[in-house]
């Protein structure tokens, strides 16, 4: 199978020898112009693919560029209830939002036994 740019490289030096070599001739029961109206279509389909390419790109781009302001909002709000003595990081608000309260973090504290320990234990 022929891919995209061997279609349109191979339409255009069709139609390049074709008007120089031939141009009062017709093929397959077509004259140039009417090989070039009927084969333009995918030409200005895949200009228009391309031009919609450009354009995800950037909304690619603004979405990213929005998820960041977001980010920064969310994160200046949920500093926000932390620092408000009404409600604070142990309040109900900010566990709703997805924070693990402070009364209901673990200390990270972790006692390990050394093998000489394990040892006298036995």
């Amino acid at each position: 199978m022929i891919n995209s740019t061997e279609i349109t490289s191979r339409r255009e030096r069709i139609r390049t020898a074709w008007s120089e070599l031939a141009p009062a001739e017709t093929f397959a029961g077509l004259a140039l112009n009417e090989f070039v109206a009927d084969t333009a279509d995918s030409v200005t389909l895949r200009e228009e693919i391309d031009a919609t390419r450009a354009k995800l790109a950037g909304l690619y781009q603004q979405r990213d560029q929005a998820d960041a302001e977001n980010r920064n909002t969310m994160q200046l709000v949920v500093n926000s209830v932390r620092g408000n003595p009404v409600f604070g990081e142990d309040c109900a608000l900010y566990r709703a939002m997805g924070f693990i309260p402070k009364s209901e973090r673990e200390t990270g504290l972790t006692r390990k036994r050394t093998s000489e320990k394990q040892n006298d234990a036995n």
